[in-house]
């Protein structure tokens, strides 16, 4: 099994590609919140992907997997997605479910609340690059190999460690989401929203949560692109992995 959290498809689209290339099956772990343990027994093999925030892990992937119970005999493994590097976040994920391997695949930015998404030829370019990489990446899941192929980046201790918690805490907020005249009222964010944040009140979303996941499903797959967080984000681009979807 592989259990992923996807906002905007790109941790997705890994999970499937893997669980194709590994006869596995991928299952959104947003959907599978509860308090019971999940076992995994020997011989059997368990896979989480996720997309990192602030060089950490989604807390709701945390929380999710602190559920997880491996036997003896157990292959887990994790794969993170980023548009550029991990920090410290899959070492600190360790600590939570101890894999024995793990990865990261830079895929597209869209954490554009604080900058504009990729170029469109920076997102084929490492559209391409995962595309490359993941034949490998199921091999060794396969192979049930001890892997730690992760790119953590510079200052990985200091941008864990101090940013992670910082946005946590104070970048959560939903109260800055905002869906303009545009919005055609199809409900789409509120039907992806993994937090439950989203209502539809007279035709137009709602945000009724103080805090949400970040995702940021809902501002990048409005087909409208109706949706806003303050000022910043509406002249920037958007993006999501069609691939996914």
């Amino acid at each position: 099994m592989i259990y992923y959290f996807s906002g905007t498809g790109n941790s997705k689209w890994v999970a499937e590609e893997l669980a194709r290339r590994t006869g596995d099956e991928a299952k959104n772990l947003a959907g599978e919140q509860g308090t019971e343990r999940i076992n995994v027994s020997s011989g059997e093999r368990i896979g989480i992907v996720f997309p990192i925030y602030a060089w950490g892990a989604p807390l709701i992937a945390e929380q999710f997997c602190r559920r997880i119970q491996p036997q003896e005999g157990a292959y887990v493994y994790a794969v993170c997605t980023c548009g550029d590097e991990a920090g410290l976040a899959m070492r600190r994920f360790h600590t939570i479910v101890p894999y024995h391997a793990a990865w990261s695949v830079a895929m597209p930015n869209n954490y554009i609340i604080g900058f504009d998404a990729d170029s469109p030829e920076l997102e084929r370019q490492k559209i391409e690059a995962a595309q490359q990489k993941l034949p490998s990446i199921a091999q060794a899941i396969l192979s049930h190999m001890h892997v730690y192929d992760v790119h953590e980046g510079a200052g990985a201790g200091v941008k864990t460690a101090l940013i992670r918690p910082m946005f946590n805490k104070f970048a959560r907020g939903t109260k800055s989401f905002s869906a303009d005249e545009s919005c055609n009222g199809c409900g789409l964010c509120a039907r992806i929203c993994p937090a439950a944040a989203i209502v539809m009140e007279n035709g137009k979303p709602a945000w009724v949560k103080r805090t949400c996941t970040q995702c940021l499903g809902c501002i990048n797959r409005c087909p409208q692109r109706a949706i806003q967080y303050g000022a910043g984000t509406a002249k920037r681009g958007r993006y999501y992995c069609k691939a996914a979807f």
